[in-house]
């Protein structure tokens, strides 16, 4: 890697702000591999997209570190560049649960993660679309896909995952259907969803999907869940245990399509990688098949 230019970008508030004392073996690491690094530190929203749109043509390689936020944004400034001018990306993962990192298997410790951020098992990965907008591994609408972005930075700080449960338990209440027709290449669904999202990832908030084992993160096809409102108890009861491994039933719907559609009378809440994303009533998401070159571990 001599002589190539790396920019290192990352969120000193994710997670328990673990970068603050691992800084200095990062950079030793980017520098044993040669590389000639510039840092920077991100004090606001959006701020790492602005950083890659502005310098990233010419940088050879981009690491972020942060939490599924901050390669959300990082993504966001990527595909907003040529196919030409976008540079390697590299993820050092120290957020609260860390999805996308799990399907690169990626080193949940930092300095392993910095090695192999500035190694050379580079593969291509698969892109979402969703009206425009850009997503690294999932867009969501539904039950408890606002938890993310609503939880305080303190308590995912404090109490780690259990944070996110903790959100989610408080909005138990107010779990509102809505009535939606899903299409993709080969299907067409009208129902009333409480939760549906579509993926590419094997987990998501660190459970893992059904079939994960099947799961590729550069096939050109996505997978998709859309979990029916329970009608009867019993129908509750199966949406519940089948939930936390997201195992299909008459419930829980799996579809596997490189075009999502989703119409409804009312806009629908989206969340991208856990950020807000936005309300529509008609929504399209596409696969960008192998739009950007990641760093994967072993």
């Amino acid at each position: 890697m001599r002589g190539q230019k790396l920019l290192f970008i990352y969120n000193p508030h994710a997670g328990k702000e673990t970068m603050k004392n691992k800084l200095s073996d990062v950079i030793e690491s980017f520098m044993r591999a040669e590389y000639e690094v510039t840092i920077f530190a991100t004090q606001r929203e959006k701020e790492a997209t602005e950083i890659v749109l502005e310098q990233g043509m010419n940088y050879h390689r981009i690491i972020c570190s942060g939490g599924d936020g901050t390669l959300h944004e990082v993504t966001q400034g990527l595909m907003q560049m040529s196919p030409e001018e976008r540079p390697v990306c590299g993820y050092i993962p120290t957020g609260t649960v860390n999805d996308f990192a799990r399907g690169l298997k990626l080193p949940m410790r930092v300095k392993m993660a910095a090695k192999v951020a500035a190694g050379d098992n580079v593969r291509p990965v698969d892109i979402g679309l969703m009206n425009g907008r850009c997503f690294t591994y999932v867009a969501a609408f539904g039950a408890f896909t606002s938890v993310s972005y609503e939880t305080p930075q303190s308590a995912k700080n404090l109490l780690g995952k259990t944070a996110y449960l903790m959100q989610a338990m408080a909005q138990l209440g107010n779990i509102t259907p809505y009535h939606a027709t899903i299409r993709t290449d080969r299907e067409q669904i009208e129902d009333d969803f409480v939760f549906g999202m579509v993926s590419n990832a094997k987990s998501i908030g660190g459970f893992p999907l059904f079939k994960k084992q099947n799961v590729s993160l550069n096939d050109g096809v996505f997978e998709g869940i859309f979990i029916k409102m329970p009608k009867t108890p019993l129908e509750l009861q199966a949406v519940l245990n089948s939930f936390v491994k997201l195992t299909p039933n008459e419930q829980i719907i799996g579809l596997h399509s490189k075009r999502f559609e989703i119409i409804s009378e009312e806009k629908i809440p989206f969340t991208l990688d856990g950020e807000n994303g936005g309300s529509f009533a008609e929504t399209e998401i596409q696969c960008c098949h192998k739009a950007i070159d990641y760093v994967w571990g072993n």
